[in-house]
């Protein structure tokens, strides 16, 4: 299954082991399951990535309820 982030971010939720905001900067990362290969997805501020991370939790929410 393909999550669309953003404009131009795609990932196949197939390979992904986790999804986290980072603590330290003001953004995503994206684990997959191999656990060396990390996506970090920058934002401006944390804000911004706050409420990316906010989406992506409701879309994954939505997924799971529409396939359930």
């Amino acid at each position: 299954m393909w999550l669309k982030l953003g404009e131009s971010e795609v990932i196949n939720l197939d390979f992904i082991a986790s999804i986290k905001k980072n603590s330290g900067q003001p953004t995503i990362e994206i684990i997959y399951q191999d656990l060396n290969n990390v996506k970090s997805l920058p934002f401006p501020g944390t804000e911004e990535r706050d409420r990316a991370f906010k989406a992506i939790l409701e879309n994954l929410s939505r997924m799971k309820l529409f396939f359930e």
